[in-house]
């Protein structure tokens, strides 16, 4: 939650805050945009078809451990995250 109050002492609107960052390549872990149903999608997809986490991470452009966190949600959420046989 940090990435909001950032922005808002900033007067920024978060997309604007992480577009910022962004550009600047700001290492931080406020960095990097929330996950859009388009990106859930492909991950779930990617998932499904064996790809390892890693992989997916690296596919998508996102950290191991977002991926793997979202993954989760995923499973929770029930998104058909069965891995191909």
């Amino acid at each position: 939650m940090v990435a909001p109050r950032a922005a808002d002492h900033l007067g920024l609107t978060l997309a604007q805050f992480y577009y910022l960052a962004k550009k600047y390549s700001l290492s931080t872990a406020c960095t990097q945009s929330p996950w859009s149903h388009q990106d859930e999608e492909t991950l779930a997809r990617l998932y499904r078809d064996g790809y390892l986490q890693k992989d997916i991470a690296e596919i998508m452009g996102r950290g191991y451990t977002a991926v793997r966190s979202k993954v989760t949600q995923l499973r929770k959420r029930d998104m058909n995250m069965r891995k191909a046989a």
